[in-house]
């Protein structure tokens, strides 16, 4: 049986900015190979920009990003007991809310009257809420993993007529680190927007041709690689990067977008 328990735990601050070769929108080519369709990643906040007050993947900390400037959340979705979809990262719920145990331990029923998040002391946001909050954005653009490997056609079925009822299918890509569920995505939603998790290259290699766009180690990244990429339309984007050394060379090697934790000195090396 799932448990409630009493604490509270402070979340360290992240921010991603995924962003663009030339500076901060995507460069023509992407729009031009139709990758990306009217999403706009330029700016974009990890697990929603969390800080220190800010839980991740809480509608605060959404609200609290798009303030600060982000052009799209990134954001994580898991299914309960009863195979309704939350947003949230763990496989479990005790790093994040004041209950305990596997999210699949839990209803969504059971989730909304005793499990509350640390820091805004509300219940996990639905994701049909998180939709209902980007209609409301104009422009806002969202970025949702699909975690775990259990996603059956039935169930992305389910998220990709969700997203379609909410008409942000030319808002939203899903991404995952399995390719058999994004092989499901693009064969429900051709339009919906797709990307890879790869570990590094040999994972590009192994399933180029199978999803849409890659999000891939900086270190794994060469020019020519990028390029080969890039002319059969498909999206790169480099994984963490921490300093302008980095930030310059994923710009030169011509990348859709970087992955970025440090905003102030990102903000700051713009100039």
């Amino acid at each position: 049986m799932p448990h409630v328990v009493r604490r509270r735990r402070g979340v360290g601050a992240a921010l991603t900015l995924a962003l663009a070769t030339a500076a901060t929108a995507l460069p023509a080519h992407a729009a031009d190979a139709g990758q990306q369709g009217q999403r706009d990643f330029s700016v974009t906040a990890h697990r929603g920009g969390p800080t220190r007050t800010l839980g991740e993947n809480t509608m605060a900390a959404f609200r609290h990003s798009i303030e600060a400037g982000a052009t799209a959340i990134e954001t994580d979705l898991r299914r309960t007991r009863d195979d309704e979809l939350v947003v949230l990262h763990d496989s479990g719920v005790g790093r994040t809310t004041n209950c305990t145990g596997p999210i699949g331990d839990w209803t969504l029923a059971q989730l909304d009257r005793r499990c509350r998040e640390d820091t805004s002391g509300k219940p996990l946001p639905h994701f049909d809420e998180l939709l209902a909050f980007a209609q409301r954005k104009q422009g806002l653009s969202l970025m949702v993993e699909l975690k775990g490997s259990n996603w059956s056609v039935v169930q992305v079925r389910r998220v990709v007529r969700q997203i379609k009822d909410a008409r942000l299918v030319d808002r939203i890509a899903l991404s995952s680190l399995r390719v058999t569920v994004l092989e499901r995505v693009r064969q429900l939603a051709p339009g919906l927007g797709n990307q890879l998790i790869a570990s590094g290259w040999r994972k590009v290699r192994e399933t180029r041709g199978k999803v849409g766009g890659y999000n891939v180690p900086a270190d794994a990244l060469t020019r020519t690689r990028v390029k080969r990429l890039r002319k059969h339309g498909i999206t790169v984007v480099g994984g963490l990067s921490e300093t302008p050394a980095e930030w310059q060379r994923l710009q030169r090697l011509g990348v859709d977008g970087v992955v970025v934790s440090k905003v102030d000195a990102y903000r700051s090396w713009l100039g």
